[in-house]
């Protein structure tokens, strides 16, 4: 599971789309240790790190920030799950298909169609999340970022042309 949020959150970095997005309660119950709080704080810290690098030092997220931009991540994690599942259940569809010649080129059509729907209701979640994290951001931060953005797709075009 937190090598999906890692995931997500490496794949949030990269699709960039208009987005809007869902809120999560978060209740943390007396009774976690303070050693299950503190891994969860390391765990946290790197979504952040992830969702806002090579940006993250720059953006100066304070707690509250921080709090709401992992429970983003974490709340899009959860409901893309069981689209990864299938996914995967698919990916195990084709490779036995394959393996076993019963797969012709009508199959491998509808099975690349059924990932492609899959892939494309994940990235629309990815991209909901991005909307709420920039709302979470300052006007500065924001401008960070944006221009972090930029940078990144002038380069992209720039390596494109050459």
């Amino acid at each position: 599971m937190k090598a999906k949020i890692i995931l997500l959150a490496v794949f949030v970095t990269v699709i960039s789309a208009k987005m809007t997005g869902a809120q999560v309660i978060i209740e943390l119950k007396p009774e976690v240790s303070e050693a299950v709080q503190s891994n969860d704080d390391q765990g946290d810290d790197e979504i952040i790190r992830e969702v806002f690098a090579p940006i993250t030092d720059d953006l100066r997220l304070s707690p509250i920030q921080k709090f709401r931009i992992v429970s983003i991540a974490r709340a899009t994690m959860f409901k893309a799950e069981p689209l990864f599942e299938q996914l995967d259940d698919l990916e195990a569809q084709l490779s036995v298909a394959a393996f076993t010649g019963q797969l012709d080129e009508a199959g491998i059509k509808q099975l690349a169609q059924n990932q492609s729907a899959l892939l494309n209701q994940i990235i629309a979640m990815k991209a909901r999340a991005k909307v709420k994290f920039y709302e979470v951001l300052t006007a500065g931060q924001r401008a960070i970022v944006v221009d972090q953005f930029r940078q990144r797709s002038t380069e992209s075009l720039g390596s494109i042309s050459n």
